[in-house]
């Protein structure tokens, strides 16, 4: 099995393949969530794994709106504790010119980068294992990365556990074209836009057959339609799965109100 995750090797993504699927998958390492998206859909491997929110920093919004045109399933979900640590090949942090990460981790270790390197350079990544192999390769550079990407690119320990949250967690998509069964403990994932003829309370009248049907909404976000400027869908999370009873009847309910309904997958919530 084949499993694309964001790489380059050492990410935090390639250990929530490892977290998942364990040694039966061959994890392949891609340039951007996009890249991931496109070789599940091509077939060239058979599953993806992106990150799509962050306990401290909020939502991946470049994952959610890879599902605007994909035609993928999310088949699971990953939740990986992340404790990032300061990395680098120089012996102490008063070489450090520069910190090199991806904009998530610079944001969940802003207070530290303030307090401990606050004359120090700043610079965004693809990700954190880029940031690492930079820090390996030029003087000067450090990188905000986990113990993975420490071990791959061989750099140094200067500073542990220096996320400003102590439950600092990731949670990433499982993506593929299958969606499994109900497990008894899952999450459905759904994209929703309100008509355009609702004007007042769209929104609540959208939402109302969950309330009425008494299903539990866990999460909302709203994102740019692309469609045309000022225009929105919703991305919404809700427990059960589409094969519940209820939650079946919930839904036809939720899609007569709506103007756009898709249902981007029912899977089994992560085991923390």
């Amino acid at each position: 099995m084949k499993v694309g995750y964001l790489g380059p090797e050492g990410t935090y993504t390639q250990s929530a393949v490892e977290k998942h699927f364990g040694a039966v998958a061959e994890g392949v390492p891609l340039a951007t969530i996009e890249d991931v998206f496109r070789e599940v859909e091509s077939g060239a491997v058979d599953f993806g794994i992106v990150p799509i929110e962050n306990s401290t920093e909020g939502t991946v919004n470049h994952t959610l709106d890879m599902f605007m045109d994909s035609p993928l399933q999310i088949c699971g979900e990953v939740e990986l504790r992340i404790q990032h640590h300061l990395l680098g090949a120089m012996d102490a942090t008063d070489a450090i010119e520069q910190v090199v990460a991806h904009p998530q981790a610079l944001a969940q270790c802003r207070q530290w980068l303030r307090e401990n390197l606050p004359a120090v350079k700043l610079v965004p990544a693809t990700s954190n294992a880029e940031g690492a192999r930079m820090a390996q390769a030029q003087q000067g550079v450090a990188a905000i990365a986990g113990n993975a990407a420490m071990a791959v690119y061989g750099l140094r320990k200067l500073a542990a556990g220096i996320e400003d949250r102590a439950d600092n967690t990731t949670r990433f998509f499982v993506i593929g074209g299958d969606q499994p069964p109900a497990s008894g403990n899952d999450r459905t994932s759904l994209l929703l836009s309100a008509s355009d003829t609702e004007g007042a309370g769209a929104l609540y009248k959208l939402l109302a057959p969950l309330a009425e049907d008494n299903v539990n909404m866990t999460r909302i976000e709203s994102r740019p339609s692309h469609q045309r400027k000022w225009h929105y869908v919703f991305f919404i999370d809700i427990d059960g799965h589409v094969q519940d009873e209820a939650i079946a009847r919930a839904l036809g309910h939720l899609e007569q109100n709506a103007q756009l309904f898709r249902v981007l997958g029912s899977y089994p919530k992560a085991v923390v």
